[in-house]
């Protein structure tokens, strides 16, 4: 057992600064091609909302059973007030929500016949904030800092996240001794410098360094070609069925495998990662340590449909908890 992981995990308060999502699912059956196309009909059954993006990321902060602010855009639309909604009633701060103006509230709509998706629709507006909406970002985030253990950096590249609100947020935390962990999406990661921790995917991490990952060995030079890229800045790369690595200072990486049993959705498991990850630094957890237990909650989320979020319960009951708790 991890002493007082809930406890501790309890007493946190986290900011998310990132892209607010909704996430629809219509699910139904499907007995019939159309006439008017090769495609098949679904005869829905089911629609349900839930969050998305930086706002699953909160959803998972507060699974986890710490406080959770987000920072990010909604649009004046019927998904906004849906994300509204869904937002406070999973107790998550709304304060810090800010009218995009002319931009729709981004929404993701997946139509799904059994347990198989058939397609995805996208409503977004993806230009980069500028001039009054960037200033509000940058001003909200900074006032909604205070007493926060951790901030993290929500970024799938919806146009949110510039250089410039990046910048001063990650200055802002720094000056506060604020740690901020980053899921990023731009391929440059000079755009988050000084953030203390960021968790690419195999394919960002292989961009941003230009060295394409194929093995242990391009593993271990695109590590050290990040760390050169961002003094100062830890590096956790996550590689789907083959685990995570992480690449911290002049100590040697670290290697996990992954703990999932079944992968019946990946859709969020990366929320649930960098969620994990926040709460664990939010709690004085070492990295490596970390690592482990990011790995046994992303497990758990894959294995359930749709976007999902884990518990410090379901962690602390996974049969891989033994080797991270031996570990803290």
């Amino acid at each position: 057992m991890i002493p007082n992981l809930k406890q501790r995990f309890g007493s946190l308060s986290v900011l998310i600064v990132g892209d607010l999502m909704l996430d629809e699912y219509i699910s139904g059956s499907v007995s019939r091609i159309s006439p008017e196309a090769p495609v098949p009909v679904v005869d829905v059954q089911a629609r349900r909302h839930v969050l998305g993006g930086a706002a699953n990321v909160a959803a998972n902060i507060r699974s986890l059973g710490g406080d959770a602010a987000v920072v990010g855009l909604v649009g004046r639309d019927s998904a906004g007030g849906m994300l509204r909604g869904l937002l406070s009633r999973s107790g998550i701060r709304t304060d810090g929500l800010i009218d995009s103006g002319e931009r729709c509230t981004i929404c993701k709509t997946r139509i799904v016949a059994g347990q198989q998706q058939i397609v995805r629709i996208d409503n977004e507006v993806k230009t980069p904030i500028s001039g009054e909406l960037l200033q509000a970002a940058i001003d909200t985030a900074r006032d909604l800092m205070d007493r926060k253990d951790v901030v993290v950096l929500s970024d799938y590249a919806k146009g949110l996240l510039t250089d410039a609100l990046c910048a001063a947020v990650i200055d802002e935390a720094r000056a506060r001794s604020v740690p901020v962990i980053v899921d990023p999406k731009s391929r440059d990661f000079r755009r988050y410098l000084r953030c203390t921790l960021i968790t690419p995917n195999q394919a960002e991490a292989s961009h941003a360094s230009g060295i394409t990952i194929d093995s242990d060995e391009t593993l271990d030079l695109a590590g050290a070609q990040l760390l050169r890229q961002l003094p100062g800045t830890n590096i956790l790369i996550t590689r789907g069925a083959e685990g995570m690595t992480l690449f911290h200072g002049r100590d040697a990486s670290i290697t996990v495998t992954t703990v999932a049993r079944q992968v019946y959705d990946v859709v969020g498991a990366g929320d649930t990662v960098i969620a994990t990850l926040a709460a664990c630094v939010g709690a004085g957890i070492a990295l490596p340590q970390a690592m482990r237990l990011a790995n046994i909650a992303a497990g758990i989320v894959v294995g359930k449909t749709g976007t999902a979020t884990t518990s410090v319960d379901e962690i602390l009951s996974h049969e891989n908890i033994a080797e991270a708790a031996a570990m803290v």
